[in-house]
């Protein structure tokens, strides 16, 4: 299969970023997996680099927007999910050097006590523990967030609002 053309690659490159953005990374292993030698899948890239069809800093800027929507996530997870997929550490550093890690937890808290209404505050407490920690968030920020959604031994008033 490594006859195939740069024009072909680039025409499956192509196909892929229309379904959603993709790393240089990323796609350089699916062209791979397709069949296509290295110096066929490296033109095409280089051509759709040239073209700005691929940008890596574009790319990562669209994961962290859509986690912090979909599957809100502490700033280490979130770091080692967009080195995994090739985006270069000094890009990952950059974008996630304002990222608002207990910005997101308590909005991400917020909805899970939301999910748990009927459990005693204890339960609550431990299961939204849990869930942040699974999420990459770091304890001071889980610590910060239990505290905000229980002060004072009230629950915090979920918003029943629809985020944007």
């Amino acid at each position: 299969m490594d006859e195939h053309s740069t024009t072909e690659a680039t025409a499956f490159a192509l196909k892929l970023l229309s379904l959603r953005n993709h790393s240089r990374f990323e796609l350089a292993g699916k062209l791979r997996k397709k069949g296509y030698s290295h110096e066929t899948g490296e033109a095409a890239l280089d051509y759709l680099s040239k073209k700005k069809l691929i940008d890596d800093e574009a790319f990562a800027r669209e994961l962290i927007e859509s986690r912090q929507r979909r599957k809100p996530s502490g700033r280490g997870k979130l770091r080692c999910d967009l080195l995994k997929k090739g985006v270069p550490e000094s890009v990952a550093s950059e974008l996630l050097k304002d990222y608002d890690s207990l910005e997101v937890a308590l909005r991400a808290g917020r909805k899970k006590l939301a999910a748990l209404k009927g459990r005693d505050k204890n339960e609550k407490k431990k299961k939204i523990e849990v869930f942040l920690r699974n999420r990459g968030f770091e304890w001071p920020v889980i610590k910060e967030t239990l505290e905000s959604l229980f002060k004072t031994g009230q629950e915090y008033e979920v918003d029943q609002t629809p985020s944007a």
